[in-house]
């Protein structure tokens, strides 16, 4: 399923205008005095390199006299939603305090952290961090394609696996009672029962829908939490603009959705069912990593640890979709001519090298095995693995390796031939059409947003204008700027 173009246009405006304020800050060295000013010592600093762009944050290094070193991140609007971004931030110091008091996992020290009406420059939420010394991970073991390399010796992987095997134990020993956000006793933030999920986040932001429903209300078992899951896909294929591509492909993602709903009971592990649950970071796997040199691997360092809730504990528990680094969700996975590609035979065997490991680590520990190896051989014995994928991911396609995995598991004659016969009622066929007109609409609509930005990189309008008038466009409807997330908050002009 793709983005909604019209909001992602939006959004890098919106980004190009807070960059400039940033870009302003930098070169006056009011960001240093700032900094200095946080600085228990109030030691001066000075920025160290240029900005750092990850997906979901914008980072900056400040070198002291001392020579010790910190790195101030800001949610990036382009990818964070205005209107989250403060709990996003809260939820993430709370689970570093967490980890940092309840584990030996090398994640960094939050110095000083804030919400958007802290930030002395009016940028949003921001965290400051000692910053930890060493080479990204990825920046060593991936292609430019994003995949782990081809070449990686089967030894490094071994011990890269190693490794996240022993921060994944301490991480499982870890409990809370309930499914929702983390208790906030260091933010005292105000967060609500239902956890803030990359998942909903993402189809917020990228997509339009709203998927959260109402977040005073939590799940008290791992099915609730799942029938969740997939009614945020339902909800996005329904609400979404452009979740369709045309009439057949309204079809199969209609029904596979409804296929992939009757299946939740068989996906659910009874032990784990009641919890307890677990620390869930949606987005953590060797992105997170950062080893102390290209030539000793040693872990130094687990950060940007976002996305962060209490989750079912087979959601943690099951096979990793990071083994290869690439979500299996994204395109290059994508079955083509009913031949699943070659990345999910290279999954298939580190697969086996991280279940054989995690067993060696877990033959280890003190006292009764965790539990954890025999969670992680249910998930893949069961198919769990990929239906983790599919209700933690959004944006539902039947081309992802993850469905076809499960079609194939499901019986792939029997699969089609209840999304056929799904075809032929009513409700699908009125659903279908709807679909296809609203895809005639969005397209007109992408046209004028298109056309307006065309103004804006003219210079006939500016990024504001355009922004304003591009958040007029029923395409965008739901969409929160940051002019109307101010005058929600009574700030506004």
């Amino acid at each position: 399923m793709e983005y909604n173009k019209c909001l992602d246009h939006i959004h890098q405006a919106e980004e190009n205008i807070w960059v400039d304020c940033i870009n302003t800050y930098q070169v006056n060295g009011r960001f240093c005095e700032w900094i200095t000013s946080l600085h228990p010592k109030k030691l001066l600093c000075c920025l160290d390199g240029g900005f750092m762009n990850g997906s979901y944050n914008l980072c900056q290094k400040f070198l002291f006299e001392d020579g010790t070193s910190w790195i101030l991140r800001f949610p990036r609007p382009v990818n964070v939603r205005y209107d989250y971004a403060d709990e996003k931030v809260a939820m993430e110091v709370e689970a570093l305090k967490l980890i940092r008091e309840q584990t030996t996992i090398p994640v960094p020290e939050v110095k000083e952290w804030g919400l958007a009406d802290e930030n002395p420059f009016g940028l949003g939420p921001f965290i400051i961090m000692d910053f930890i010394e060493g080479v990204r991970l990825r920046d060593m073991l991936t292609d430019e394609g994003g995949l782990l390399k081809k070449d990686v010796p089967e030894t490094v992987i071994e011990t890269t696996y190693r490794q996240m095997v022993n921060i994944l134990l301490q991480l499982w020993k870890i409990d809370f009672e309930h499914i929702g956000s983390l208790p906030t006793p260091k933010t005292q933030y105000p967060a609500p029962i239902r956890p803030l999920t990359w998942k909903a986040h993402e189809i917020l932001q990228t997509g339009g829908p709203n998927t959260f429903g109402d977040r005073t209300q939590g799940f008290s078992t791992t099915s609730e939490y799942f029938q969740n899951t997939i009614e945020q896909d339902r909800q996005q294929l329904r609400h979404q603009p452009n979740s369709v591509t045309g009439d057949l492909n309204a079809e199969n993602r209609y029904a596979s959705l409804e296929i992939l709903k009757s299946l939740i009971p068989q996906f659910v592990n009874p032990q784990y069912d009641q919890g307890p649950s677990k620390l869930i970071c949606d987005d953590f796997g060797l992105a997170n990593i950062i080893v102390r040199s290209p030539d000793d691997l040693t872990i130094v360092g687990v950060i940007d640890l976002e996305w962060v809730y209490a989750g079912p504990a087979q959601l943690f528990g099951s096979a990793p979709w990071w083994l290869l680094y690439d979500r299996p969700l994204n395109e290059d996975w994508d079955v083509q001519g009913g031949q699943f590609p070659e990345p999910i035979e290279r999954y298939a065997k580190c697969l086996q090298i991280f279940k054989r490991v995690l067993a060696e680590e877990e033959s280890k520990l003190l006292g009764h095995p965790s539990g954890l190896s025999e969670l992680v051989q249910w998930s893949e014995t069961s198919g769990a693995m990929w239906f983790h994928m599919l209700a933690s991911g959004g944006f539902f396609d039947t081309f992802t390796a993850p469905c076809r995995k499960l079609e194939e598991q499901f019986g792939f004659q029997q699969w089609r031939d209840r999304v056929d016969e799904m075809g032929e009622t009513e409700e699908v066929k009125t659903f279908v059409a709807q679909k296809v007109r609203e895809l005639e609409l969005y397209d007109e609509d992408v046209e004028k947003v298109e056309q307006l930005k065309a103004q804006m990189d003219s210079g006939e309008i500016s990024r504001e204008e355009f922004v304003a008038a591009a958040s007029a466009v029923p395409a965008t409807e739901g969409i929160v700027t940051k002019t109307q997330w101010l005058h929600q908050l009574g700030v506004g002009p």
